[in-house]
């Protein structure tokens, strides 16, 4: 159980650095058409972050584990970097940053989810869960961005096997 709470403490600083990134976002977005409607989804995601984290944190205590409580370990943890007071918060910025920021917690929910599948079903089901809800915030990026956003990296798809008929 020891490698699967160090693992939600990664998450955890992640998630932890994500929501003062959109806070900042929230807070100092400038230059959008349609800025009432950013303004919004950025502070609808960072309550939602609020959310997860505490979800997170009460995983790794459930699972004897202690969490990352001091925000110089999270910078010091997360893969997700900090925005700085001089980035730019235009929107273009603003959405490529959560979009990169969303792809690292994706590949951690993911790498979650599958250490847990038998022996964990608790965090596994709310891997589950935060996989829909980044899946969805994926989606709305994704489609708020012009064209000159970087790729979603696709997905190994089955092949589908041939059903036979009795």
């Amino acid at each position: 159980m020891e490698d699967i709470t160090r693992k939600l403490n990664f998450l955890l600083a992640n998630l932890q650095v994500q929501r003062a990134n959109l806070q900042a976002v929230h807070w100092n977005l400038r230059g959008c058409h349609s800025f009432l409607t950013f303004h919004g989804y950025f502070g609808g995601l960072y309550d939602a972050n609020t959310g997860h984290i505490d979800m997170i944190a009460e995983l790794v205590r459930i699972h004897r584990g202690s969490p990352f409580i001091s925000f110089s370990r999270y910078l010091r943890r997360a893969t997700i970097s900090e925005v700085s007071e001089r980035e730019s918060m235009d929107i273009e910025a603003a959405l490529n940053k959560a979009f990169r920021d969303n792809l690292d917690i994706m590949g951690q929910i993911k790498d979650l989810f599958a250490s847990t599948a038998t022996n964990a079903p608790d965090i596994n089901d709310y891997m589950a869960l935060m996989s829909g809800d980044y899946g969805k915030r994926q989606w709305f990026l994704t489609s708020s961005m012009s064209s000159s956003v970087p790729a979603v990296p696709k997905m190994e798809e089955k092949e589908e096997e041939e059903e036979v008929e009795d």
